[in-house]
């Protein structure tokens, strides 16, 4: 299986964020507020999907612990997600998940949140709303990687991107987001002209 790519095309994101946002059924809602937050915030999907809307609505932002590392991070709220986030769900409990399933728990007989695979399955809808085909994988860690390849892009700030992903090093958030692939295939191109008369 090809490992998930960012998408590079910043009018891809903005199409699939106002394709996404016209779905209001819950699956919609779950699709749409899944994507803008992977794509606003780069946080990995297990971490999003177990989100409560006490963590969310109202809010700037929270503390919490990753799953896959354990470490502390902290998550701010772009004023477009924030936005999303008190509009859809301004009439949901607190403890509810925002990502509710369909599903309920066999002890407790209480709403679960979405799988990561579950995600992923949103993901290859949002695939196809997309029109992305051919070479491009499209997975969970596209969100997280949309984020990266787009902030370091219009900033440059791979210090901040790191510190924001909780890498030690430069290279592996280049290669994570693609940008050393971007930067092979140029270097590539610079080569066939070297030999041009």
């Amino acid at each position: 299986m090809a490992k998930a790519e960012p998408i590079r095309d910043k009018r891809q994101v903005r199409y699939i964020i106002s394709e996404l946002e016209r779905d209001r059924s819950p699956i919609g809602i779950n699709r749409y507020l899944l994507f803008m937050t992977g794509v606003f915030t780069g946080r990995r999907v297990s971490d999003i999907v177990s989100l409560r809307v006490r963590d969310v609505r109202g809010k700037d932002g929270f503390t919490f612990t990753e799953k896959k590392t354990g470490k502390k991070a902290e998550i701010y709220f772009p004023a477009k997600l924030k936005a999303a986030y008190d509009e859809l769900l301004k009439d949901r409990e607190p403890e509810e998940w925002v990502f509710l399933s369909d599903k309920t728990d066999r002890v407790d007989k209480m709403a679960r949140h979405i799988t990561t695979r579950t995600a992923y399955n949103y993901m290859k809808k949002i695939q196809a709303i997309a029109g992305i085909e051919g070479d491009t994988s499209v997975g969970t860690h596209t969100m997280r990687k949309t984020f990266g390849y787009t902030y370091y892009r219009e900033t440059g700030d791979l210090a901040m991107l790191m510190s924001l992903f909780n890498h030690a090093e430069p290279s592996t958030t280049l290669i994570y987001i693609g940008i050393a692939a971007d930067d092979r295939r140029k270097a590539a191109r610079r080569v066939d002209s070297m030999y041009e008369d």
